[in-house]
């Protein structure tokens, strides 16, 4: 952990930048081009077919937030700057300064052992105990597995964060707390317990009291346990044959702190001014906000795609050092939601964007946005990994749909020949047998590619997983492939074993003149 006094320092520092007024939504003489961002925002939205987006850019002490496209396309319902997304794991930062809230008070030690507010948490690191930090999950190097996503099940209990907690110790570590960065979205569970544990609320009521409430992120849920009525929510999608598809995603209440914070452009707005001006919140609140933003430089830095610098995490944000000034940015994805949030003190420069649809599309719009604020050209946006994944998936069930249906038309074929007599049964032989084991193997192989390919493309997690958070293609496609590669094993054996003999001959005949097979299959 990075020591105590570098740690109140750097606070003190960003405490110290003046509060800048508050957001004004009127963009003239602002340095926001408001047709900019409308041209820019609408061409990667049809470019990369994401249904509906609602932005906020702020640039010094103005800002401007505004939807488009449709939050539910069926009911014709527009994105407004009000409409509600899943943020996905930009709910890290909003936890952070909630577990941050209670070290300000003194009610947590972000150097003690996890066990001294979840004494039920056991954790195993290379066959030994270990006793990770409460900072050691903040920082995310706990040594908890990216894989702890997959292991959360659906649930809507009252119980279901702590269900979820206490699932991670099921697993052994992937490193020795506090050796390495490791990107866990389980490790802000924990501290979503621990909020739970200290406060006696649950998290969901904390949020809401200890920091939606006094930041005055008047529409912002945490989940939707709470989420009360009356307010614009939007429709979540997911790719699938035909274009996006209305897509329900299983409720993981046990992942809320991590992943399942609900927010709209508006309050996004003002979360930023106060990231990039934590004096404007109220006292505990802003050293809260001051201290997330400090970054762990106990650890090597990281680089990973799509960045080409290395960053180091703080408290629900990836820190990049540019010299002469820190930039701070998160994504965040869900199964039928996606986010990205970018912001630069400095320049007093902050950009949000919320979708509702899993995609790199929100990255790609707030990387270009972020680039217009500095009067720079964006960069070309990046691949999307998930229209790639249903790209694959419907030229599969394409593939596979016209094979299944001249398979299907050979096996009517053959099965009127052996009707009519002309495909006779052939007598039983070794090598007829050992064909037969081998196109039955084959048939098995097929099944295990398309059990296990989608499992390869996703990191190697369940079924259950790919399920849910997968293009809707790709169950079916697999499906698809196995079901061709049993109907193509299953009429080789029908030829192999009823050949096709001259018309008239009788099965009588020992030896008939076996006609040479058509090179069909």
């Amino acid at each position: 952990m990075n020591r105590l006094l570098i740690k109140m320092l750097c606070a003190c520092m960003l405490l110290g930048i003046a509060a800048m007024p508050p957001a004004s939504a009127n963009t003239a003489n602002s340095g926001i081009s408001a047709e900019s961002v409308d041209k820019y925002v609408l061409k990667l939205m049809d470019q990369m077919d994401l249904p509906g987006v609602s932005v906020a850019v702020l640039r010094g002490d103005k800002t401007y937030v505004k939807g488009y496209g449709k939050a539910d396309a069926s009911r014709n319902i527009p994105v407004t700057p009000d409409t509600l997304f899943e943020i996905g794991s930009n709910s890290k930062a909003f936890t952070s300064v909630g577990l941050l809230l209670l070290v300000e008070r003194g009610l947590v030690d972000l150097e003690a052992p996890v066990t001294r507010y979840l004494p039920w948490l056991t954790l195993q690191a290379k066959g030994e105990a270990a006793e990770p930090t409460v900072g050691h999950f903040l920082n995310q190097t706990s040594g908890l597995g990216s894989d702890s996503v997959a292991r959360i099940d659906p649930s809507t209990e009252d119980t279901a964060l702590q269900d979820t907690v206490r699932g991670l110790s099921e697993n052994p570590l992937w490193s020795k707390p506090g050796t390495q960065f490791l990107y866990s979205t389980g490790n802000y569970d924990v501290l979503g317990a621990i909020i739970e544990a200290v406060s006696g609320m649950s998290y969901e009521s904390y949020m809401s009291a200890e920091i939606f409430q006094p930041l005055g992120l008047e529409l912002t849920t945490a989940g939707r346990a709470i989420l009360q009525g009356g307010k614009e929510i939007s429709q979540g999608y997911k790719p699938g044959l035909i274009g996006n598809r209305e897509y329900q995603a299983p409720v993981y209440r046990g992942n809320t702190p991590a992943g399942y914070i609900l927010s709209s452009a508006t309050d996004m707005a003002r979360w930023l001014n106060l990231q990039m001006n934590p004096a404007a919140a109220p006292s505990a609140l802003g050293g809260a906000i001051a201290r997330a933003q400090i970054p762990d430089e106990t650890v090597k830095a990281t680089l990973t795609p799509p960045y080409i610098t290395s960053f180091r995490y703080g408290g629900g944000w990836l820190v990049f050092n540019k010299g002469d000034h820190t930039l701070f940015s998160h994504g965040g994805n869900n199964p039928n939601f996606s986010s990205y949030v970018l912001f630069d003190p400095v320049q007093q420069i902050g950009v949000a964007v919320l979708g509702n649809r899993n995609t790199t599309a929100t990255y790609a719009i707030c990387e270009g946005l972020y680039a217009l604020q500095q009067d720079l050209s964006p960069a070309a946006a990046p691949m999307d990994t998930m229209d790639t994944a249903n790209l694959a998936g419907q030229i599969m069930i394409l593939i596979c749909t016209a094979l299944c249906l001249w398979l299907l038309y050979a096996w009517v074929k053959d099965l009127r020949l052996i009707r009519n007599g002309r495909r006779l049964r052939r007598r039983p032989s070794f090598s007829l047998y050992a064909k037969t084991s081998g196109l039955v193997i084959l048939a098995a192989l097929i099944m295990g590619v398309a059990w296990y390919i989608p499992k390869m493309l996703f990191w190697g997690y369940p079924w259950r997983f790919i399920v849910v958070w997968a293009p809707f293609t790709i169950v079916p496609a697999m499906i698809m492939t196995a079901i061709t590669g049993t109907m193509f094993s299953a009429l080789r054996l029908l030829k192999m074993w009823f050949p096709l003999y001259p018309a008239g001959l009788t099965d009588n005949q020992t030896q008939p003149q076996v006609i040479q097979e058509e090179a069909s299959l």
